[in-house]
């Protein structure tokens, strides 16, 4: 199972470009029951603001600067 999310999840959620980032993401996780997937480049503070974005990813931001951000419905990426 674990070979196949590196063989063929992986590559289409941008994993070279993940590696590539400079601050890459510090957790990924998937929740299998919301179909989600949350990736946490820092920890949100009281002040950071979400908002859902018109592809029902919900991003936190500080400014301008992504902090974390949470895919629903990643399976429909997954082909």
């Amino acid at each position: 199972m674990e070979q196949g999310f590196i063989n063929t999840i992986l590559p289409k959620l941008g994993f070279k470009q993940l590696l590539a980032m400079k601050d890459p993401p510090q957790w990924l996780s998937y929740d299998r029951e919301g179909d989600a997937l949350h990736v946490i480049f820092e920890e949100a503070q009281k002040d950071d603001a979400s908002a859902m974005d018109k592809d029902d990813i919900i991003v936190t931001k500080r400014g301008d600067k992504i902090i974390n951000m949470t895919i629903l419905n990643v399976s429909r990426f997954v082909h």
